[in-house]
């Protein structure tokens, strides 16, 4: 009988750990909410200062009218630096480019998306004699994916030639591509040969710096939802 009360003391004492546990937990777990509700309390107090005493700017980051979704770093790298998946993108825009319908601009642009599933998309520019029915490279590229029932892209890459830098999305495809975007992903921007070297093989040699930069970035405060 006495090995059994020691059994049940145990228990009981194991009993009463495990609770002093969960309250410990809870309490914490309400201390976190609290801290939280605080905090933008706080926030809340300073932008109304702000407001009505011509205190400080607030910052944007601090702003709970804006979105703050997580956005992929923006740099600059050798294009012998980019892994084998960003260079197979951007040979696809290269190859794209040369099929490019610019009659009227004589400014061929190639792009290239792939897919969630792997496959890569690519198009080029298809410009018209009214301008407005053009279409660019990049909704070209993604035009396919779309149609082909691939809504979720991983990364894009964009190749046209300017004597003074890159050339980015426009911002109509800035806003096309974020209405496949649920989230952040690298767009890979090169300049293609200039018209002396027009079909230089390779088209991008290694040492050419290439522009990594990600679609959050390219239209920053973007909304995707109507309602």
């Amino acid at each position: 009988m006495s090995d059994k009360r020691k059994l049940l003391k145990k228990y009981m004492k194991c009993l009463d750990e495990m609770k002093s546990e969960l309250k410990r937990r809870q309490l914490k777990k309400t201390l976190k909410t609290h801290i939280k509700a605080l905090n933008d309390l706080e926030c809340q107090i300073k932008r109304r200062e702000g407001k009505h005493t011509g205190g400080k700017r607030g910052r944007v980051c601090d702003s709970s009218n804006l979105p703050h979704p997580q956005i992929l770093e923006e740099y600059t790298t050798p294009y012998c630096r980019l892994s084998e998946e960003a260079r197979e993108l951007l040979e696809a825009a290269v190859v794209a480019r040369k099929e490019a319908y610019v009659p009227y601009s004589k400014f061929p642009v190639g792009a290239s998306f792939r897919s969630k599933c792997g496959y890569v998309y690519s198009g080029c520019n298809i410009e018209n004699v009214a301008f407005t029915p053009g279409c660019c490279a990049e909704r070209t590229a993604l035009a396919k994916g779309v149609s082909e029932g691939q809504l979720t892209y991983t990364a894009g890459a964009v190749v046209a030639y300017h004597p003074k830098g890159f050339t980015t999305p426009c911002g109509v495809c800035r806003q096309f591509l974020r209405e496949f975007a649920c989230r952040d992903f690298p767009i890979y921007v090169a300049n293609a040969p200039c018209p002396d070297r027009e079909g230089a093989i390779p088209a991008i040699r290694d040492e050419d710096e290439v522009l990594v930069t990600s679609v959050y970035r390219l239209l920053p405060h973007s909304f995707s939802t109507f309602e």
